[in-house]
């Protein structure tokens, strides 16, 4: 089966190129991991549900063998360039990517195309950790990969990186990822900065902080099904 960021970078690049009336922007996307989705050839199904001059909205399945595998809604807003006030800007927060490699904790499948580094000044004093990830592989030989599907598909590592539970003894396999954007990151380099909530009746929370070199531009969510291994 595949890892999450898989598919969701997948979704993330249908959704960027839907076309729209006025020009508009990724501001959240919600995937539902119905099944395992499987190492090999995938169907797509694309509806938009709301278009108007100032939201999109749509639905996008997978389906492998007939079966639907992934679920995932979307939000785009439309763009403008506004003059606000100093005291209601973004933060930026200029960041370094480390130059030591860190090597994957479970370098297997789509792991293994995922350079590491993990950030030696820590994230903020609620995250567990802080990482930087760049995917090396492409999704597509015909085209590049977008910082949104890199910000998509790193935003599925929360659970693994913010969990505080040892992965010998437990598992934290995430059923869906909420993905929220204020802005459109930039470049090759996602840093994710994540933790988690567990539960004694087996459900957790994982969630992390996603910036880029010039600060932070979003949220990533996940529900957590933990279970004893």
């Amino acid at each position: 089966m595949l890892h999450g960021g898989a598919p969701t970078g997948l979704i993330m690049s249908i959704v960027e190129a839907l076309p729209s009336e006025v020009p508009m922007s990724v501001t959240r996307l919600t995937v539902d991991l119905q099944r395992p989705v499987p190492v090999g050839e995938l169907d797509i199904r694309t509806t938009v549900t709301r278009e108007g001059r100032n939201i999109q909205t749509a639905e996008i399945k997978l389906l492998a063998n007939g079966k639907e595998v992934v679920r995932a809604s979307a939000l785009k807003i439309r763009k403008d360039d506004l003059e606000l006030p100093p005291e209601a800007a973004m933060p930026m927060i200029a960041h370094e990517v480390p130059e030591t490699r860190f090597e994957f904790p479970r370098a297997v499948g789509f792991n293994e195309a995922v350079d590491l580094r993990l950030d030696p000044s820590g994230g903020p004093d609620w995250a567990a950790r802080a990482v930087w990830f760049r995917i090396e592989r492409p999704f597509f030989g015909d085209r590049a990969t977008t910082s949104l599907m890199r910000a998509a598909a790193t935003g599925d590592y929360c659970n693994g990186f913010g969990s505080t539970l040892d992965f010998q003894h437990w598992t934290y396999i995430n059923a869906d990822l909420t993905l929220h954007f204020a802005r459109e990151p930039v470049g090759e380099w996602i840093r994710l900065a994540a933790n988690s909530w567990i539960s004694p009746d087996g459900r957790g929370l994982a969630f992390g902080e996603l910036s880029d070199t010039r600060g932070p531009f979003g949220r990533a969510v996940q529900s957590l099904v933990i279970a004893k291994r």
